[in-house]
């Protein structure tokens, strides 16, 4: 159960790369919360029609079940079906050890493809003709 129940259990992240939709998981992602954050993953990519990556930070996942892989997986499919890079960040032992144990490690954790840096983006940015 996670400790602050009122807590978000989806936070967006600010990212300093253009087309980056990156987001905190925090608390548990089981059978109660799972639709939850799902549907806070679809409502982030709805608000970026822009995203070319979506990354997922795991550092406050404090447990995850079955039903929680599976909502991870449904994650990763529906970037693929909008041709969003997907990756997994900061997954920490407990939860790469589940994703170990269900083959799914290096398909959740595999780098996004390649995104403009920070530093590519804010040369863009100030680029003749960007408006800058």
């Amino acid at each position: 159960m996670t400790a602050y129940p009122d807590a978000p259990l989806v936070v967006v992240q600010p990212d300093p790369r253009p087309h980056v939709v990156s987001l905190a998981l925090r608390g548990d992602l089981d059978y109660d919360t799972g639709d939850g954050i799902l549907d806070a993953v679809r409502r982030a990519l709805s608000e970026r029609g822009d995203a070319r990556a979506l990354l997922l930070d795991c550092r406050g996942l404090e447990d995850i079940d079955s039903t929680g892989l599976s909502v991870l997986l449904q994650v990763h499919r529906l970037a693929a079906r909008r041709e969003i890079g997907f990756r997994l960040e900061n997954t920490g032992p407990a939860l790469e050890r589940l994703l170990t144990v269900t083959g799914t490690l290096e398909h959740l954790t595999s780098p996004a493809p390649a995104l403009p840096s920070a530093e590519t983006a804010q040369t863009a940015s100030e680029s003749p003709g960007s408006g800058a």
